[in-house]
């Protein structure tokens, strides 16, 4: 399948969702303040994956169609316009998928050469660090508790471990643009165990001194995290 025909099935798979959800309030199935049904049923009735079920409500959320509740789930909002059109939203859409993937190859470009940087400079304390925060991070997909703050810690600290300063501040800087990648809508249990995954890998090849392989390992994992993110998965 090319691109193009790839953005297409993506953009029919976004309007579908959208139409479905449209039509549900139309006949009343959905009300204003009503709660949207668990994510999983949702997908599984739509016959969608759940990551395009997600992007489809954050355009909806960022509309102010849908109220997203932390810890409490999806609402109609209460405020709902119901002369509102597929069109608009599938342009959020496009220009948030768009900008993800900006920030997704930035960080293909920095973040396996620091990688690469820190395999040569790291010392035992450093690394022994990452594991702690790599087994915290674990624990807390296993648990079903937030990991993105965890996820981005690893990499800064990665990024410190580098010894280039100027590096470690750009890195610091920018976190909050870096962190779109990391957005709860983005994330699900099968990414957060990747995660996990790759920063173990990465550890490996930190832990053997070995610069090239630690350039391929964050290569790897930045690779996978584009494919959860821009892929239809």
């Amino acid at each position: 399948m090319s691109e193009t025909e790839a953005h297409e099935t993506k953009k029919y798979l976004y309007n579908t969702i959208i139409e479905k959800l449209r039509d549900m309030i139309r006949s009343g199935d959905l009300k204003p303040g009503d709660r949207l049904p668990p994510e999983r049923k949702m997908a599984d009735d739509f016959g969608v994956s759940r990551n395009s079920l997600r992007q489809a409500i954050q355009a909806m959320s960022e509309r102010r169609l849908i109220e997203s509740r932390q810890g409490d789930g999806n609402y109609i909002s209460q405020s709902i316009d119901f002369s509102f059109f597929s069109d608009s939203i599938m342009d959020t859409i496009t220009e948030q998928k768009g900008f993800l993937k900006d920030v997704i190859e930035f960080r293909q470009v920095m973040e396996p050469q620091i990688a690469f940087l820190a395999a040569g400079r790291i010392t035992p304390g450093q690394i022994d660090s990452l594991k702690i925060l790599v087994c915290d991070q674990h624990r807390a997909v296993i648990d079903n508790k937030d990991v993105d703050y965890l996820d981005s810690a690893f990499h800064l600290k990665l990024a410190e471990y580098s010894g280039n300063k100027v590096i470690f501040q750009v890195m610091k800087t920018i976190r909050s643009i870096l962190n779109e990648t990391r957005s709860g809508w983005l994330q699900s249990y099968e990414r957060r165990l990747s995660s996990v995954e790759g920063h173990l890998r990465i550890i490996d090849a930190l832990d053997s001194r070995d610069s090239g392989k630690a350039f391929e390992a964050m290569g790897k994992h930045l690779l996978e995290v584009e494919q959860h993110i821009l892929g239809d998965s």
